[in-house]
């Protein structure tokens, strides 16, 4: 009997513990979506890479803000929802832009496990010297589990079981901006963004 118990006390302690960090880990995740500004569909926060930023955003940050430099070198921002709807694997969507205030920019997707989506095309991302441009300086990127002309982007199934899935969308999207300039350090919620639009859903 006095075996059974000293076993007991082990197994709640480690019962206790994992439904502690599976509560912190949700917490987290939904404070991603919980942008402090807004700009469109796209949201950011202006605590990131700050140095006044709580425990919270810091692990928000250690999760999906990989590497995140200082406010004054670098702006974020995300974006899971066109029009309050998630990104869908089932849909096609067309993001439209042109140039931006900044020495470079990247656009990249991400799977709803926050990791990169595995492609055949290992094309995980568009930037500023790699994306392919009109005669007036616009581009288009197309994003799609099917393959598209031009700029393409694959949002395939996420690497994660999607039995794991704990988010409404399907993948996300991470704009990167580099030494941005005023309009976006001192105005993000109104800076010039990509638009993204829905093409079509099956």
């Amino acid at each position: 009997m006095n075996k059974l118990r000293a076993f007991r006390w082990p197994v709640a302690v480690l019962l206790v513990l994992a439904v502690s960090v599976l509560f912190l880990v949700l917490s987290i995740k939904q404070g991603l979506g919980n942008g402090s500004l807004t700009n469109g569909d796209w949201y950011t926060r202006e605590s990131s890479g700050s140095a006044d930023a709580d425990v919270m955003v810091r692990a928000t940050v250690a999760i999906s803000g990989l590497l995140a430099s200082t406010r004054e070198n670098s702006m974020y921002y995300k974006l899971n929802a066109v029009d309050g709807e998630p990104l869908r694997l089932n849909c096609r969507y067309r993001i439209e832009g042109n140039n931006y205030d900044a020495n470079w920019w990247s656009i990249t997707a991400y799977g709803w496990d926050y990791f990169l989506i595995p492609n055949q095309e290992k094309r995980y991302s568009f930037n500023s010297e790699n994306i392919i441009r009109g005669d007036d300086g616009s581009w288009v990127i197309h994003l799609s589990v099917e393959q598209a002309d031009g700029n393409w982007l694959p949002v395939g199934p996420s690497g994660a079981a999607a039995a794991d899935q704990s988010s409404d969308y399907d993948f996300d999207l991470s704009l990167r901006l580099y030494t941005p300039g005023d309009a976006y350090l001192k105005n993000p919620e109104s800076a010039p963004l990509p638009v993204v639009t829905v093409e079509s859903c099956s």
